[in-house]
């Protein structure tokens, strides 16, 4: 079998399990609000045990897809089968999966729920289920259940293979690397465009199928796609290239971002560091690349992991002082509004109601007033300002955040006023309306 195009499916630990193998996606690939839950799921050893490494699947659901064929010709709805094989061998090394993807689109092939029953695919893939099905527990069954399900994997395959849709060929090796062919034309002619897309969609629908996100958002799962492959030495290089290019390029892009915007740093860039040391050690196994080249890449890695850990500990540090200053303003608005509640409360008491009109005492002038409120003002900025001083002249020695500091708190006169203000607009309106109320209050 020759293949044209090259895909890896992220493996951390170099072997997929094909026992796993389940759809990965149903209903809408990009549009979460469409659902088709009528999935078929069939992955059993067909050789031995229920469990058995040696595997048959078949797999059908039906998936609306965004990259459409001919947006005049179709919907975006199709339906795809997937009947591949596990072969045996006591080497995980070894243990590869080879099968096909059938695709179609729904709108050609498929009518009424009704009409869809009676089709010859669908009845013998929900027999198989049904089959399957029973089998769960029945250990003692499981030989003519095994049987069943071997006999309806072969009726299945001829019945995908006599409709004449589109079918791609692939093999899975064990650490991830997945070899496409291009599809069958029996369905009609294709252009060089619509092969491509074809290919590419039944490499997402192999990959979600054996793929689960756990170093990454779901949203990033198209950082790694087809490229061309060519089995001679120089095409299997340079489509080993591409694959690492296109990681190289999903960090670079989360670099650049973390640089401009001093975000709150993401692990998920040293998950995808990660995949890339797996993927290197995959494609230098199977003689992808040769050892100097390994070993270059490798080096590159190293650097790119040491790059992102000092940035997520400079980004992690800025944040927790900036929570940690924030925090220390907070308590000082606390105080501030103890006080002038004990104020109001307390030592202003007797110039305003509900005290008897005897006892009322002469209400302060405005001059008194504004003195009085200076007067807090001044104290305050004196606190902040002893301890913000205190605070820089324990940060200043850190180098690793020696630029945040000094870019937050070292600039003096209005803009340190500016700052502050800023940080506490609301506690300071807030401040300033219950001032007015009170004093608006002793007045009434």
């Amino acid at each position: 079998m020759e293949y044209q195009y090259l895909g890896w499916i992220p493996c951390i630990s170099g072997h997929l399990d094909f026992g796993l193998m389940k759809p990965g996606i149903s209903g809408g690939f990009t549009n979460k609000d469409i659902k088709d839950n009528k999935t078929n799921h069939i992955n059993f050893g067909y050789l031995a045990q229920k469990d058995h490494h040696a595997r048959r699947v078949m797999l059908q659901s039906k998936v609306d897809w965004q990259d459409r064929l001919s947006d005049k010709e179709y919907d975006g709805s199709f339906r795809v089968f997937v009947i591949a094989e596990a072969s045996e061998s006591a080497c995980m090394d070894n243990r590869e999966l080879h099968g096909s993807v059938y695709i179609y689109p729904t709108s050609e092939q498929e009518g009424s729920k009704a009409q869809n029953r009676e089709k010859p695919w669908f009845q013998t893939i929900h027999e198989a289920q049904e089959i399957y099905d029973r089998s769960n527990g029945n250990v003692d069954g499981w030989g003519e259940s095994r049987s069943q399900l071997n006999r309806c994997y072969e009726r299945l395959k001829e019945e995908l293979e006599a409709m004449g849709f589109w079918r791609v060929d692939f093999k899975a090796t064990s650490g991830g690397l997945v070899y496409l062919s291009t599809p069958t034309e029996q369905h009609r002619p294709l252009s060089d465009n619509e092969k491509y897309l074809i290919t590419r969609q039944a490499y997402y629908y192999i990959k979600y199928s054996l793929h689960s996100h756990k170093h990454h958002q779901a949203e990033q799962d198209s950082l790694t796609t087809i490229v061309p492959y060519d089995p001679s030495t120089d095409g299997k290089r340079d489509a080993a290239l591409k694959m690492l290019c296109q990681l190289k390029r999903e960090l670079t892009h989360i670099k650049r971002t973390l640089t401009q915007e001093q975000g709150l740093y993401s692990d998920d860039a040293l998950g995808i560091l990660s995949y890339m040391g797996s993927l290197l050690t995959t494609l230098h196994t199977r003689k992808l690349i040769d050892g100097d080249l390994y070993q270059r890449e490798g080096r590159y890695i190293d650097s790119l992991r040491s790059s992102f850990q000092v940035q997520e500990s400079r980004t992690r540090n800025f944040r927790s002082i900036e929570d940690s200053t924030r925090s220390t303003y907070r308590v000082y608005i606390g105080w501030t509004l103890a006080l002038v509640s004990l104020f109001f409360g307390i030592v202003a008491r007797p110039f305003y109601a509900p005290v008897a009109e005897s006892q009322l005492m002469a209400i302060p002038s405005f001059g008194e007033l504004a003195l009085f409120v200076t007067l807090i003002l001044l104290v305050a900025t004196l606190v902040y300002t002893k301890l913000t001083a205190h605070m820089i002249s324990t940060k200043l020695d850190e180098a690793s955040v020696r630029y945040f500091v000094q870019a937050r708190y070292h600039p003096s006169g209005w803009r340190l006023v500016g700052s502050f203000l800023e940080d506490n607009k609301t506690a300071i309106f807030v401040f300033m309306v219950l001032l007015i109320g009170a004093i608006s209050a002793a007045f009434i």
